[in-house]
């Protein structure tokens, strides 16, 4: 992992905590309000950068770096999805 994306996930993980409860005790998948909110939080922070991060499978792997998804597949898989998706169009590919 390249400093960059230390930084990132350092970051993601400030944003994020919010949610840490809900992550924890596996509600958050289920509440879809916060994780679109989750996802739209994470996208601010990636944007300037997202260049570096043009595919789902990097943004799960950065995501997975971050307390909030760590060790939780499905949060991360999901969460990487909503996050590209949001990306993609915010630079009008979508």
């Amino acid at each position: 992992m390249s400093v960059l994306e230390k930084q990132l996930a350092r970051a993601l993980d400030k944003r994020l905590a919010v949610f840490a409860a809900k992550a924890a005790d596996g509600s958050l998948l289920q509440d879809e309000m916060s994780l679109r909110a989750a996802a739209y939080m994470a996208s601010e922070i990636i944007m300037p950068c997202c260049c570096m991060l043009c595919n789902k499978d990097k943004l799960a792997q950065l995501l997975g770096q971050t307390s909030l998804c760590n060790g939780q597949q499905e949060l991360t898989t999901k969460l990487a999805e909503l996050v590209y998706a949001d990306l993609a169009r915010c630079n009008g590919l979508g």
